[in-house]
């Protein structure tokens, strides 16, 4: 490997405001990383170990990350510098948030300063990128972060599915304009981001369901829905037919008050966002999961970060999570996400599943800490 693809440092995007808790966590459970610089929703990290493309790291509030190849004072200097790296690369040009979720006015127009970059570096740089914006396993990734009045920072990382194959840690899926909540966009994310092999003719519980947002999106899949939530789901999502007659079942009762004979004896997923602390959610997801643990292939359970101190806990929500049966199960912040994360995962029936989907491969590397590397 050329000596030019060698790093003292990580780079890592997050979500604007989360970064404090994100430092935090590194300190707590990342051995070996140091803060470095810092912008909203930018942080890099000296690492005691060299830092490759192919280095990984696990941190639940990381949106996307790689090796860092520095900041540069302009375009110039940024297009002198790339200029110098291997081919092919593929770009991912992505923009800071300017910011924090549910705060940007309506006249704001999120990513404009990342397409005028990216279609300056394409008229500047014609034949050193690959073409469009997905990448695939083991292709090097150029990253580009920018934000108005920074320096532009480089990075790469080696493509796995560890990441988002779309620039800053994004994902790309269609969201309808009647979607009646951030419910939508949140599910098919953890769809997307956790390899959930979905499909049509499953059963899914969702505890916290109104006002549909979730079922909404589920439907559309061909999965059939029961809803737990005592308030009102949106009519448009009850009266909603889906592939394969795909419904939603409302049951109009409180969590605490769902009992096994209430449900069908086929649940396949289970999946959470309640408006209560993250231990008093994963207790209740955990009761509820033993009355499906036979079928269970797997669950996602949003977690409510009322506190950012909460993030401190992860590795012990995680450990609930696997009391529910999920093997392995990971924690992310979502695009999709406020103060809030998602922790995902299959059990033995939901990996067996996509182990068959995969063709009988086994699933996916996932990450590790850079101490193991």
């Amino acid at each position: 490997m050329p000596l030019n693809l060698r790093s003292d440092f990580f780079f890592v995007l997050c979500q604007r405001g989360a970064e404090a808790a994100l430092k935090r966590y590194v300190e707590r459970y990342v051995p070996g990383l140091r803060p470095g610089y810092q912008r909203p929703g930018l942080l890099t990290f000296r690492s005691a170990q060299t830092v490759l493309p192919e280095s990984t790291l696990d941190i639940p509030l990381a949106r996307t990350f790689g090796m860092s190849l520095g900041t540069h004072a302009d375009l110039a200097a940024v297009i002198a510098r790339i200029a110098e790296l291997p081919l092919p690369l593929r770009l991912h040009v992505s923009e800071c948030e300017l910011f924090r979720p549910g705060e940007a006015p309506l006249s704001h127009h999120a990513g404009e300063l990342a397409r005028q970059t990216e279609a300056a570096l394409q008229a500047a740089l014609p034949n050193q990128f690959l073409e469009g914006r997905q990448a695939q396993p083991g292709e090097l990734v150029l990253d580009v972060v920018v934000a108005p009045g920074d320096p532009i920072l480089l990075g790469l990382h080696r493509h796995t599915p560890v990441q988002s194959p779309h620039p800053g840690g994004t994902y790309v899926y269609e969201v309808p304009q009647d979607a009646p909540s951030r419910a939508f966009r949140k599910v098919e994310e953890a769809i997307l981001a956790f390899e959930l092999p979905l499909r049509a003719g499953d059963v899914a519980l969702e505890l916290g369901a109104a006002p549909g947002g979730t079922a909404y999106a589920l439907l559309r899949h061909g999965v059939h829905v029961i809803g737990v939530d005592p308030a009102a789901m949106d009519p448009q999502v009850l009266a909603f037919v889906g592939p394969g007659s795909a419904r939603l079942t409302h049951l109009p009762i409180a969590l605490g008050a769902l009992t096994q004979a209430m449900l069908p004896a086929r649940i396949d997923w289970l999946l959470l966002d309640v408006h209560l602390a993250p231990q008093v959610a994963l207790r209740a997801a955990r009761r509820v999961a033993a009355m499906c643990r036979r079928s269970l292939l797997g669950a996602v359970l949003t977690l409510k970060l009322n506190d950012w101190a909460f993030v401190d806990k992860v590795p012990r929500f995680l450990d609930e999570a696997r009391a529910l049966g999920l093997r392995e199960p990971h924690a992310r912040q979502l695009p999709a996400h406020r103060q809030e994360l998602a922790i995902a995962g299959l059990t033995a029936l939901g990996e067996q599943r996509r182990k068959n989907l995969l063709g009988g491969s086994t699933s996916p590397a996932r990450r590790v800490t850079v101490s193991s590397l």
